[in-house]
């Protein structure tokens, strides 16, 4: 009997080309990978779908996919079945039948992703790969970071035209989005994380929010440039893009 299976994975993406397959053996995706290790179990050739294309060096928590199946093992149970064949560095956390027209990226309905930075003179090795080390040092308390930051993250809410936030190359047909909520949490000595929920976001987009409001913690940006920045239309306008490492895919819901 065929069926739709659902399945959370959680991953770091370091050593990873993103999620979709390349069509090249030589590039390593996460896609390929879990598909491998469904041949692997099943004996199968399957084509699971995943939530989202995730760019090189980006991890996640809560990772949705999808895949068709014709396996005796139970959908419940196919997670656990399913870890022994997968890399250290990709693990599957749960699993259920769903109906035949779940699609992990299109039945979404809002996306959380968490971005994690910190201030350091130098690189912390515990947080290689994790965390970005965005400024050396900042001139303000962490109180003012979080006050300044989460200022800055009032402006982005509700639905705006954020061509000022994405990176060339994305394939959206618009650029209109919904930030349903944004807010900058300290989580550590001169550690920190923003977390961002929305419909849907553009190529890059968290990354160079992210970038933005270290912008605002550095003093280059006023909170209030980000009405201006939305306003123009103009990724020049924006911060930079934040390095991939720092992006964690939090939530996806359906």
């Amino acid at each position: 009997i065929m069926g739709n299976i659902k399945l959370i994975l959680e991953f770091d993406g370091t050593n990873y080309s993103g999620w979709m397959r390349q069509g090249n053996e030589r590039i390593l995706t996460l896609q390929e990978t879990v598909e491998k290790a469904v041949f692997k179990l099943t004996g199968e050739n399957v084509n699971v779908v995943g939530c989202s294309r995730t760019d090189a060096g980006v991890h996640a928590i809560n990772y949705v996919a999808n895949f068709s199946t014709e396996s005796s093992v139970p959908a419940e149970c196919f997670y656990k079945a399913l870890n022994p064949f997968l890399p250290i560095d990709i693990k599957a956390k749960a699993s259920c039948l769903v109906f035949d027209d779940f699609h992990a990226a299109y039945s979404a309905v809002k996306k959380t992703y968490r971005y994690y930075f910190y201030f350091g003179e130098t690189e912390n090795p515990l947080y290689i790969n994790r965390a970005w080390n965005a400024a050396k040092k900042v001139n303000i308390s962490s109180g003012e970071i979080l006050q300044c930051t989460n200022e800055a993250c009032s402006y982005l809410m509700g639905k705006h035209d954020f061509s000022s936030f994405k990176a060339v190359g994305g394939l959206a047909k618009t650029s209109e989005r919904t930030v349903l909520s944004a807010q900058v949490k300290e989580c550590g000595e001169n550690m920190f994380y923003l977390e961002i929920c929305g419909d849907g976001f553009l190529y890059n987009m968290v990354r160079i929010i992210a970038g933005t409001l270290v912008g605002v913690a550095t003093g280059r940006f006023a909170p209030a440039d980000i009405t201006d920045m939305i306003a123009a239309r103009d990724r020049k306008k924006a911060g930079v893009t934040a390095p991939p490492h720092g992006l964690y895919l939090y939530r996806v819901e359906y």
